[in-house]
């Protein structure tokens, strides 16, 4: 053994990423024996491109206080080719928050943990199946578990492609008019996605999705564009942003010590863009598992029914091609149902 090697900091768990994935994890493995490292490539913890939008299953999932949540909604205003319809129920089933302040209440959720470290500014730059290299210096770990994101460097060491990752991108506007939370449908412009508007509190996330297969970056960064003119949304005062949505989906477990979570294991939806909700309830299981290696998960189970319900909706609509504005004309109509509303919620939210 070298001077290196005895050097080398050791910990029964690594996880690099601190979203919500990995702070999720790290709650579970709180007050155990287990010594966790928690490794932010960011200076703090939380901010990240995102809408902000979360479902009934995150609230329920996290028990968030009531102040986290900036917007809450029984109805989402649905517009297609210019009229409006709704997806309603009688209850609140979708909400939008501000990241930040998400990471930073969970993080403090981990400060009654002594056996849990948590590295800001902390840069990998090098996995192996005994280690990691974070800003240079060799952390040894027994588990690692990969939640930092759709471009996850331990996805990367694993060799998973992310062949079905869809594109988001949103303007970040400080204007506080907008109340409702909207999605536009638009076959020509998104395919089979769609543009929203999300109100926070001191601003607005006016954005829109795609996949690079059905519409080249480029093309839908027009077509957004032409979206925003025809809907006179003033985004010269926007901040712009981009991103990957990661739901190719392929394991969470690997060479029995590494995991993937959230978005680094492909678990959003490729439907929705939906990814909270999934990262918390990947983050918290894999926990789980890493406590009790027979633990087997119906949760991630769950999920992974779920996306595949998704796929399925959403190569549907791929498919239908130039009769998708006719399958969204009739969904307009058959959600005039309360009963069929509701199972819509269900699937969603």
């Amino acid at each position: 053994m070298n001077k290196v090697d005895i050097q080398m900091e050791k910990y029964d768990v690594i996880i690099i990423g601190a979203g919500p994935a990995g702070l999720n994890c790290a709650k579970q493995l709180g007050g155990t024996p287990l010594r966790v490292l928690v490794a932010e490539r960011n200076n703090v913890v939380g901010p990240k491109v995102c809408a902000g939008g979360l479902t009934g299953k995150s609230i329920q999932s996290l028990e968030l206080p009531d102040e986290l949540i900036e917007f809450n909604f029984n109805k989402i205003h649905l517009n297609h080719k210019n009229k409006l319809f709704y997806l309603k129920d009688d209850e609140d089933f979708t909400y939008t928050i501000d990241r930040k302040e998400l990471g930073q209440w969970q993080l403090k959720q981990l400060e009654k943990f002594d056996n849990i470290e948590v590295r800001t500014a902390s840069a990998v730059s090098k996995i192996t199946k005994e280690y990691v290299v974070l800003n240079g210096q060799k952390m040894g770990y027994k588990h690692l578990v990969g939640a930092d994101g759709a471009s996850s460097l331990v996805r990367r060491y694993l060799k998973l492609p992310s062949g079905k990752a869809e594109i988001a991108m949103q303007y970040i506007i400080p204007e506080t008019k907008y109340k409702d939370l909207e999605v536009y449908f638009d076959s020509q412009l998104f395919s089979a996605w769609y543009a929203w508007i999300f109100p926070h509190n001191h601003y607005v996330s006016v954005g829109c999705m795609g996949n690079p297969k059905e519409i080249s970056s480029k093309q839908l960064t027009k077509n957004f564009s032409a979206w925003l003119k025809t809907y006179n949304i003033d985004v010269s005062d926007g901040k712009y942003e981009a991103f990957p949505i990661n739901g190719d989906f392929k394991a969470y477990r690997f060479e029995g010590n590494v995991y993937l979570a959230g978005d680094a294991g492909g678990f959003a939806s490729r439907l929705t863009g939906e990814g909270i909700y999934q990262a918390l309830v990947s983050g918290e299981e894999i926990g789980k598992i890493i406590l009790d290696q027979n633990y087997h998960s119906k949760k991630i189970d769950a999920l992974i029914k779920l996306q595949n319900r998704h796929n399925k909706i959403l190569g549907t609509l791929v498919a239908s091609g130039k009769f998708r504005p006719l399958l969204i004309e009739a969904g307009k109509y058959f959600l005039r149902s309360k009963s069929i509303s509701k199972k819509v919620i269900k699937t969603i939210a």
